[in-house]
């Protein structure tokens, strides 16, 4: 099979870039001919992942696939300015579906994503497949300024990914039901996150605790979107014993956040590194005593992060926010239980939070049974086989009703 996949790619950050990246893999690998289209190289600073010389030569396109991203030094100039990135999307998908003579597009997040491929589908005339994540579909939805838009192309891709919850919302909007492809089955690839990776050396990447043999409580994410990540600092900072507060992180609030550190004095026990890439994250985990997740008042109802997931399958100490817990339990699975797989922890209750952390920090055996039992756990949930089978399933029948439209067509004439 022959994909343009439009989306988010690495070295953009984020849950979404990196399931893509992960799909595109298992799906090149096994043979399919998959070529990303994308902006990836027109990130901001504050959320671009640091890429080194060994991962453009490696990972970056994995067996299979095939990347190609807008030009961001391309953007002309007219009044009033803004960077043209949807046109400039749908445009080089139409190339790159032309020249590859491409079968299918599968267009992933709404804005630019789907709206552009959109536009390439009604060029080309190919298929379209369109994937939401929670802030598309949960905020950039309801604004008077892109409703309509989004509406009006959702009645007209070909299939809508999305998950059993949002059902009512699509056929509120007079979407036939069966368009709607029910993606209960995303999943983390055992093959990428297990015990058995090596940790990354933290002493390529940290400065002044690169030589310290010490615990390490890790926060991957970004800054600003979710709350939690001031008290994680905060009950970290009452904790006497010696340990590293990693935080792989970046955003437009991170200058303040280091302000913060410095005035709570935890700027000795703290280290600061640039988003890494998808394909880096499972040594990271890996290097890390425990992984916190401490989000909570997450603004998306929908959004459910799969760092966590990930964690668990590495086999890592996981220490999870409430909000995130009481998520997990409902939409993922029951076997996920504190103070067996996962330590839960509320984020505003600080003593409580610092209690749980120095428990780990004390008792890294502790750490490494509940890691254990996480990744046995992990192994129940995850069926990333059936996932990858599902998607190129959904491309088959996206590509078997079209061909039948057309001899319905023929047909007719």
């Amino acid at each position: 099979m022959k994909i343009c996949l439009i989306a988010k790619y690495p070295p953009i950050e984020g849950g979404e870039s990196a399931k893509c990246y992960w799909l595109a893999k298992a799906l090149g690998k096994l043979g399919h001919e998959v070529h990303i289209v994308t902006n990836a190289y027109e990130v901001e600073d504050a959320y671009r992942e640091k890429l080194e010389g060994e991962d453009l030569n490696n990972a970056y396109q994995p067996e299979g696939v095939q990347v190609h991203s807008t030009d961001p030094f391309f953007n002309p100039s007219y009044i009033p300015y803004s960077k043209p990135y949807t046109e400039k999307l749908a445009s080089l998908a139409i190339d790159v579906i032309n020249k590859y003579n491409l079968q299918i597009i599968d267009s992933w997040y709404v804005l630019p994503y789907v709206i552009s491929g959109f536009i390439a589908k009604t060029v080309t005339g190919k298929p379209q497949i369109m994937r939401h994540a929670g802030s598309d579909i949960g905020k950039l939805f309801f604004s008077p300024y892109l409703h309509t838009i989004f509406k009006e192309v959702f009645k007209r891709v070909d299939k809508i990914v999305t998950y059993p919850s949002m059902k009512k919302r699509f056929v509120s909007l007079g979407i036939n039901e069966e368009k709607l492809f029910y993606n209960t089955v995303v999943s983390v690839d055992p093959s990428a996150f297990n015990p058995s990776v090596s940790p990354i050396d933290l002493s390529k990447y940290v400065e002044k605790k690169a030589s310290c043999d010490c615990p390490v409580i890790s926060y991957i994410g970004k800054l600003g979107v979710t709350k939690g990540i001031y008290e994680l600092a905060e009950a970290a900072s009452l904790i006497k014993e010696n340990f590293l507060l990693l935080f792989v992180t970046g955003g437009e609030n991170l200058g303040k956040f280091k302000d913060y550190i410095k005035e709570i004095g935890l700027q000795e026990k703290t280290e600061f590194i640039e988003f890494l890439p998808p394909w880096k994250i499972p040594r990271l985990i890996k290097a890390s005593t425990c992984v916190v997740c401490p989000e909570r008042e997450f603004p998306v109802k929908e959004h459910t992060p799969i760092l966590p997931r990930e964690v668990m399958a590495v086999g890592n100490c996981l220490v999870l926010s409430k909000e995130l817990y009481t998520k997990y339990r409902k939409k993922v699975s029951s076997h996920i239980k504190d103070k067996e797989n996962v330590l839960v922890i509320e984020p505003k209750e600080i003593e409580k939070f610092k209690n749980v952390l120095e428990t780990i920090i004390k008792n890294p055996t502790y750490a490494e049974k509940i890691g254990h039992q996480a990744y046995l756990t992990s192994r129940k949930i995850e069926k990333f086989e059936k996932y990858v089978d599902n998607t190129i399933k959904l491309y088959q029948q996206v590509l078997g009703q079209k061909e039948q439209t057309h001899q319905t067509k023929r047909g007719s004439v």
